[in-house]
């Protein structure tokens, strides 16, 4: 399988940085071919110009290829603000192209991305009972305008996303188990399955 990791971080030295390092180690390890989008290290512009929404899609053709390519396209990024950062909402908007994703006949289970899967692994700055006090702070609802309206509407399978609560008040023992159960989440990718939306 390819798998392409569009990564969003800005420092090399976070956990997000050793989330990446594990999935790259796990999944070459399993065999797959590994595609990188580090978008801070290729100082990616997420600013959607004029001339690609005409059609000119010429400067971005090297990540339209790269997802192309792609079996599974893996998101790995902190939450910021209860969604992406913007280098990476900025990938999707230049990348997810009219044409290249869907099109005004191409969308949801004809989505031209369809027979593609895709992932988020993720932190969240705070611990997961602090996601559990209160209905609008549950994930899944909050990932869902990504899940569906990114995902699902380019015709693509959603697999669980992987989330990590609090890094930063962990303990080293507490980060080193995160780690090894993201390696062991992704070892069995292959039994999980498609999240499911009504």
């Amino acid at each position: 399988m390819n798998v392409l990791i569009i990564y969003a971080h800005p420092n090399p030295s976070s956990f997000n940085a050793a989330m990446l390092e594990v999935a790259k180690s796990t999944l070459s390890r399993a065999g797959h071919s590994i595609l990188l989008s580090d978008l801070y290290a290729m100082q990616f512009n997420p600013v959607l110009s004029g001339k690609e929404l005409q059609g000119d899609l010429s400067e971005i053709q090297p990540e339209i290829d790269k997802v192309r390519q792609a079996d599974l396209l893996l998101f790995q990024f902190p939450d910021w603000w209860y969604g992406m950062p913007a280098i990476m909402k900025g990938w999707v908007d230049r990348v997810f192209a009219l044409g290249v994703a869907y099109d005004d006949q191409h969308s949801f289970e004809n989505g031209l991305l369809r027979g593609k899967k895709a992932m988020l692994s993720m932190t969240v700055g705070a611990r997961e009972d602090y996601f559990r006090q209160a209905p609008q702070r549950n994930l899944m609802r909050v990932l869902e305008p990504i899940h569906y309206g990114y995902f699902i509407y380019c015709g693509m399978e959603v697999l669980p996303p992987f989330i990590v609560y609090g890094p930063g008040e962990m303990s080293e023992a507490e980060r080193k188990a995160s780690l090894e159960s993201f390696r062991e989440y992704l070892e069995k990718l292959p039994d999980h399955q498609p999240l499911r939306f009504s």
